[in-house]
């Protein structure tokens, strides 16, 4: 989990709190990454404890406060942080998502339904590049690393945006093969266009 490694990451450097991690990590890529409460932070403190990668030692309080619990990372924590920084990142979902679904569910019904959920899909991501450039913006004003990390979502809305221009362009073959592909479950017989008549017909 990137969290969890995240957290190893800091601990290497120095022994920490859960509110002092999550502040630097937070400093570090700024609050729209972090996406963790802090007692999500605890969770996953928690199970790096029980998986030995961490040890927690408690700090009795001297202002009446709950004692709280100073994180040092282990030997074992070390090594798997070493591993984990020596691999590859890997997409955690890997390479499907539920706009390939509906573009076959689209193609269902045409090229030109393709060519309607790609543009409903294209103006969602640009809704959303258009709040990353603000964002991107007030980041340079101040200044911060938070820059960086508004890049790296920008790129992978213009990936998206590939994507879509993709299935936009091969709207057509699309709509022609996927019905094909279907034609066992929908009793067509291969032939895209009675499959395409045939989903029309039970909507």
């Amino acid at each position: 989990m990137p969290y969890s490694h995240a957290l190893l990451a800091l601990l290497a450097e120095r022994d920490g709190y859960a509110w002092s991690l999550r502040s630097g990590i937070e400093a570090a890529l700024g609050d729209d990454w972090v996406g963790a409460s802090r007692s999500h932070v605890y969770t996953i403190l928690k199970q790096l404890l029980k998986n030995g990668l961490v040890t927690a030692a408690p700090q009795p309080s001297t202002d009446h406060r709950p004692d709280i619990t100073r994180h040092a990372i282990t030997e074992a924590g070390r090594a798997e942080l070493a591993r984990w920084m020596d691999e590859a990142t890997v997409r955690s979902a890997g390479y499907r998502d539920d706009f390939q679904i509906k573009v076959m569910a689209a193609a269902l019904h045409g090229a030109a339904e393709i060519r309607r959920v790609c543009d409903t899909q294209r103006r969602a991501r640009l809704e959303e590049l258009q709040v990353l450039h603000a964002l991107r913006e007030e980041e340079a004003a101040a200044d911060g690393l938070g820059t960086w990390t508004v890049e790296v979502a920008i790129n992978y809305l213009n990936a998206d945006l590939l994507a879509v221009d993709s299935a936009e362009s091969r709207a057509e073959q699309i709509a022609e093969e996927i019905p094909k592909l279907l034609a066992p479950f929908l009793g067509t017989g291969g032939d895209s266009t009675s499959a395409a008549e045939s989903v029309r017909n039970s909507a």
